[in-house]
């Protein structure tokens, strides 16, 4: 039989050419057309799997924005929050403050008893008094101007008398909620503008509930009056 007669046989009977495919293709490449199908579907399904992860992710995406957003606008109403508070806490402490300074002058007397062993107040100057105290002793070339104005500002000038001795005595007092190194300084500061002005020896005390970076303060002659507890600052303080 020639190749002639073999390749009109195979065109006549389709058997015989799909055992002819089998004999020369092999199993492995007559299953390859269904492989490929079956590739095919799973690729369509993985890509339809990825368009719905696609989507989840953009849900996902979109959702952290408002989420974002949220805490965005969250973040700005915590800090006007704060910012309230801050402005309570100054106003606060404005008020405590004050509050303190009014308490400790109303009764600077009975607390500054024990200073240097019986301090005895005869007169809290008011602003009158006071006021003509620091006119004469500039008009007389005591104590300058500037001198004058930050004596002004003390919280509390006081005349008074030690009990042991008689001696003539002013008092020049600073009053905080929290006694700070900076009111030592200005209350010794103000005794020495005070005795120039007055012509006595001027006892400086510094005053509030509680005292704060003055623990190893050396200033001897000052006097931390804490509540009612009396100390002169000889440093170690406790």
């Amino acid at each position: 039989m020639d190749a002639l007669e073999i390749i009109r046989q195979l065109q006549q009977d389709s058997a015989l050419r799909a055992q002819m495919r089998a004999v020369l293709l092999g199993e492995e490449l007559l299953s390859l057309p269904e492989l490929v199908q079956e590739n095919s579907r799973q690729i369509a399904a993985l890509i339809a799997k990825m368009d719905q992860v696609e989507e989840q992710i953009a849900a996902l995406t979109s959702k952290m924005e408002r989420v974002e957003e949220q805490i965005a606008a969250l973040t700005s109403k915590m800090d006007q929050v704060e910012r309230r508070l801050g402005r309570v806490e100054d106003r606060l402490g404005s008020l405590d403050g004050k509050f303190t300074e009014e308490t400790y002058r109303r009764t600077f007397a009975s607390r500054v008893r024990r200073v240097e062993g019986g301090l005895r107040i005869d007169s809290v100057l008011s602003s009158r008094d006071f006021d003509a105290i620091l006119d004469s002793a500039v008009d007389s070339g005591l104590i300058s101007e500037d001198e004058a104005d930050r004596l002004a500002l003390s919280d509390t000038v006081a005349l008074g008398h030690m009990a042991k001795t008689g001696e003539q005595v002013a008092v020049v007092g600073e009053i905080a909620s929290t006694v700070h190194i900076d009111d030592v300084l200005r209350a010794l500061e103000r005794a020495e503008i005070a005795a120039r002005a007055t012509g006595r020896r001027a006892v400086p005390v510094v005053m509030g509930q509680k005292a704060e970076v003055i623990r190893d303060a050396l200033h001897p002659g000052v006097w931390l009056v804490e509540n009612h507890d009396v100390k002169e600052l000889l440093g170690d303080l406790g």
